[in-house]
Order: structure tokens, then sequence, then C-alpha cells
């Protein structure tokens, strides 16, 4: 079935994305993103609608087929999966097209969340790095909550280079995938089939893209992730593994503070991952590149933490962070230093 699952989604989201690049460009539905090579380039938008498609056909199929062996106690909570991810589906889709404001954002991400929590998903306790349990108690909704309501947007946050998003999204999906397979039989099909669904996707989506997922694909894709993390044991696990897209988030509002606190906005520009890369010369195709290798080593780190033990992976998490940012400090150095020597010659 699984096998079933990774083919079929695949295939239907490779077939339905050209035809959405046709729908989305008769329709004019587009978003013009700049490119330093050609400028300012218009691209179709509404490419997020063949990730939950493929998505909702074949996981759909599969239960059916199943006769319900996949789902057994945890129909509501696939029900939920496919209500909540619907709705934000549908608000992307109004976003993509005519433009939501914050307050329309919210409230739909708020109902989608609570959608899933009346359909059985709880968060009560998570698992202690260091061994043991850490009990929520009545702080596990509001919690819940806030983390369903994050990682989606959070994954708009880095929609912002080509191919980015999609495939950030498929390697979390991969990881969790593999992480979940000791759970609930239902929550590796999900993560398999956003996985495919991305995958699917991806080789139209990536660098020089031609179509973007728009809120319509980072709205559907960060639910299900979160859905997936949220339903499972392995909470720790999984926020290594969402880590890149969750550090984008965390960056914008520590930005949006600064700006807010300050007349001149123009000293707090966009610190984002992929904008320093950028800026230090990398090209789009090779940014996308750097940061999905980033995005590996943290599922990595996530799928060690799960089988070879908690203080090994936070040493590892540890070790590839201060490498990291060793590595983008004598970047930035070099970049500097090169660009220095070049206006002295000059």
């Amino acid at each position: 079935m699984k096998l079933f699952i990774l083919i079929a989604t695949f295939v239907i989201s490779f077939i339905l994305t050209p035809r959405l690049v046709k729908l989305a460009s008769r329709l004019s539905v587009t978003y013009s993103r700049e490119d330093g090579k050609v400028g300012s380039r218009s691209v179709p938008l509404l490419g997020g609608l063949s990730i939950s498609i493929s998505f909702l056909i074949t996981t759909g199929l599969a239960f059916l087929l199943s006769r319900g062996e996949m789902l057994g106690e945890y129909d509501y909570h696939y029900l939920g999966i496919v209500l909540g991810g619907s709705l934000m589906a549908g608000l992307g889709i109004y976003d993509d097209t005519r433009g939501a404001s914050f307050p329309i954002k919210l409230i739909v991400q708020l109902i989608a969340a609570l959608i899933l929590i009346g359909c059985g998903y709880q968060f009560t306790l998570f698992t202690n790095p260091f061994g043991g349990q850490i009990e929520i108690g009545r702080w596990g909704i509001p919690i819940l909550i806030v983390w369903l309501v994050s990682l989606p947007n959070a994954l708009s946050l880095i929609d912002r280079i080509d191919g980015l998003a999609c495939g950030v999204a498929a390697i979390c999906g991969i990881t969790l995938f593999f992480a979940s397979l000791s759970g609930p039989p239902f929550v590796p099909i999900i993560a398999l089939a956003l996985t495919a669904a991305c995958a699917g996707f991806l080789r139209y989506n990536f660098y020089p893209a031609r179509i973007f997922m728009g809120s319509t694909g980072t709205l559907f894709a960060g639910f299900v992730l979160a859905a997936v993390a949220a339903q499972g044991s392995f909470k720790i696990t999984a926020a290594i593994a969402l880590t890149l897209p969750l550090l984008a988030l965390v960056i914008a509002i520590f930005t949006r503070v600064r700006r807010l606190g300050s007349r001149n906005t123009a000293i707090y520009p966009d610190q984002q991952l992929h904008n320093r890369l950028l800026n230090l010369g990398y090209s789009p195709k090779q940014t996308v590149m750097i940061l999905y290798l980033l995005q590996v080593n943290l599922g990595v780190i996530a799928l060690v933490m799960t089988e070879a033990g908690k203080v090994l992976a936070l040493a590892v998490f540890f070790l590839v962070g201060s490498m990291l940012y060793i590595l983008f400090a004598i970047m930035k150095d070099y970049r500097e230093r090169l660009t220095s020597t070049r206006g002295d010659r000059t």
C-alpha cells in the first residue's frame, strides 16, 4: 500500500501541475518575482492545488481500499486532516487570487486547528531529550493551536525562492515518515503521500520555476506536516526536523519587532538564510541546494535522536549548527574582503 501511495501521488501531482500552469496563466493568477538574470518575471500561482488534490485522492483511495485497516480508531484523525487541510487550501486559493487580510487568515487557520483538535488530536506530553516524558497538562490545547497555526505560516515564509518551500516540505515529510513508522499506521501514509505530492510538483517548481506553490500549497503542506508531528509521540524529533521553516518564522518575528521599535525600518532588512546566501553571491539554484543539504542534515539528526539516543543527537545538532555558523561567517568575511579588494583596484 505504501508503494501505491508513493507512485500514485507522485504521478497525479506530476501530471496535474502543467495543467494548473495553463489554468493559472489563463486566469491571470500570477506573481512577479525578481530574478537577477532576467529581471522581474511573472509566474503562475495555484500550484499547491496539485499537491492537495493528489494527496486527498490517493490517501482517500488507500483508506477505502484498506477497509479501515489503516485507520481503526483513528478514522476521525484522518477526517480532521481532510477537513482542516481542505479549509487551509481554500484559504490559500482565496489568498492567491484575491489576497486575504491578516485577520481573515488567522481566523480561518484557527478554525482549521480547532477542527483537528475536535477530531481527536491532543498534545498532553512530549518526550524529554534526556529521558522520560514531560506532562503539558492544560497548556496542551493552546500549544497545539499555536503549533498548527505557526508551521503553515513558517513554510510560507521560505517560499521566496524557487523550489525551496516545496523541497523542504518533501524532506520534512520523508523524515517524519521514517520517524512515525512505530506509531499509528495511518501517520506514515500521510507523511509519505505529502512527500510524493511535493516531489511530483517540484519538477515544475525548481529554478527557473514554471509555477509557484503559493499560499494554496504552503498552507496545506504546512498544516499536514504540523498534524503529522502532533499526532506522533516523536514531537522533539519533529521539531528538529522542522527547524528550518521554524527558524524562518523566528527571524521574521524578530525582524518585525525590531522594525516596530525603530523609525528607520531600512536598517533592519530581511535576514532570512536564503537572502544571506544570495547576498554572498550564490545563485538561486545554489542557494536552494545548500538549504536542501541543511534540511537533510536536520532530518538525519532527528532520526538519530529517534534511534541512537538523544544526547548523541543533540551533540551532533550542536556541532552541525556551530559548523554552519562558522562557515557562513567565513563566507561573509571572504565576500567582504573580495569586494573591498575590487574597490581598491578601481
